[in-house]
């Protein structure tokens, strides 16, 4: 092709074909970068949990092995093994606050009772995980079909984010615009052109917020009754309320300065209702009632032993006589 056609075909595609077609491309790219990013969060998570399960696993073992063998923690050859899969539980990507609790404690501690208290929470966080593995999983290779829906729009969240923060910024300039031309040369009409720019301002504010918490609740990753972030109710629940104030935008500019104003409260409300359980709401190694409930079992356990002992003296009488 000569120079005259380039030419030619250059006059003849218009500049704004040009920009459209450049903003498609890069709506486009961002669809694929973010549809690998979520890709790679999906195996990034599955790998989480598969090595949460995998130091479980072997600090279960331990804690087995040691109940059924009965050993005390004079014997080196169990108690080396048993504090590596305690400290090595302390990196698990999914430990939770109440495991932790129970890991330092049996660090500091391990008798038989707390061997099997933490052997039985192992075991339950253990349950967690496995069918955490298993959705992600079937998620992943088997999907419904709304699950499949979902994961094509999904990667649609970043250039639905960047088309709606263009269509707020051209909005802002347009009304700031429309608010130039008002004549200021009457008295009223400066305040009511300072208003309406106030207004706009507002209102491009508002709508950012908006925009972002629907970017942020289509990010937001599930979880499964897995304690490891807040609760993803409340978090949910709160984007969607958000996001749906800014609509009552369209009344007016008069109702701007109310809207932005719950949408501000509504975020300070958040830090409230999406924060985990505080340290003092959980009951700690050494409170009382724990302390309690843990002499209340040991006896129970001593108790038990007797029995055990008392009735085995019998037998050996019975057999004696």
């Amino acid at each position: 092709m000569s120079p005259t056609d380039f030419a030619a075909l250059a006059a003849y595609i218009s500049p704004g074909l040009i920009a459209f077609l450049l903003a498609l491309s890069l709506l486009v790219w961002l669809y694929v970068h973010s549809a690998a990013q979520l890709r790679n969060s999906r195996q990034q998570r599955l790998e989480e949990l598969q090595e949460s399960l995998r130091i479980y696993g072997r600090l279960a073992g331990c804690l087995q092995t040691a109940t059924q063998n009965g050993f005390n923690n004079s014997e080196k050859q169990y108690q080396n093994g048993l504090i590596h899969a305690l400290q090595e539980a302390k990196a698990a990507p999914y430990l939770t606050p109440h495991l932790q609790e129970q890991v330092q404690a049996s660090l500091r501690e391990c008798d038989t009772f707390r061997r099997e208290l933490l052997l039985k929470s192992l075991e339950r966080e253990m349950n967690k995980l496995i069918e955490e593995r298993r959705l992600v999983l079937l998620e992943s290779h088997a999907p419904g079909w709304g699950t499949a829906l979902w994961k094509l729009l999904r990667p649609a969240a970043g250039p639905l984010a960047l088309a709606g923060i263009v269509w707020l910024v051209s909005r802002l300039v347009v009304e700031l615009i429309a608010s130039s031309h008002v004549d200021v040369s009457l008295p009223d009409t400066v305040q009511s052109a300072s208003w309406l720019i106030g207004c706009a301002w507002m209102r491009f504010v508002s709508g950012l917020i908006a925009l972002l918490y629907v970017y942020r609740l289509m990010t937001l990753r599930r979880q499964n009754d897995l304690d490891v972030t807040a609760s993803h109710f409340p978090t949910s629940l709160l984007c969607m309320v958000i996001a749906a104030v800014a609509l009552f935008q369209w009344i007016g500019p008069e109702a701007s300065p109310y809207i932005l104003a719950v949408q501000l409260v509504l975020f300070l409300i958040g830090f409230r209702l999406t924060r985990g359980r505080s340290r003092s709401d959980r009951p700690y190694v050494g409170h009382p009632g724990l302390i309690k409930a843990d002499a209340s079992q040991h006896q129970d356990v001593h108790a038990a032993d007797k029995d055990k002992t008392a009735d085995s003296s019998l037998a050996e009488e019975h057999i004696r006589s």
